[in-house]
């Protein structure tokens, strides 16, 4: 199994949560730092747990979040 960097582009997030929501390994929490609209774009913790299933890359409205494969 590969490892996996959760990439977040926190301009781009509005704050949906449905990455957050989506995530069966729950990598994904709100964050604590507003982006430059006011939102606060998801953080991952516990990387280690990302299978790299891409629900959440798939799923966002605003394309502000992707999965890398660390090779």
């Amino acid at each position: 199994m590969g490892k996996f960097k959760v990439v977040v582009i926190g301009d781009r997030c509005k704050e949906c949560g449905i990455c957050i929501e989506i995530c069966p390994r729950k990598v994904l929490v709100r964050g604590d730092e507003p982006n430059s609209r006011g939102f606060r774009p998801p953080k991952p913790v516990n990387e280690e747990l990302c299978v790299g299933c891409k629900l959440c890359e798939m799923l966002c409205p605003d394309f502000a979040i992707y999965i890398e494969e660390i090779k």
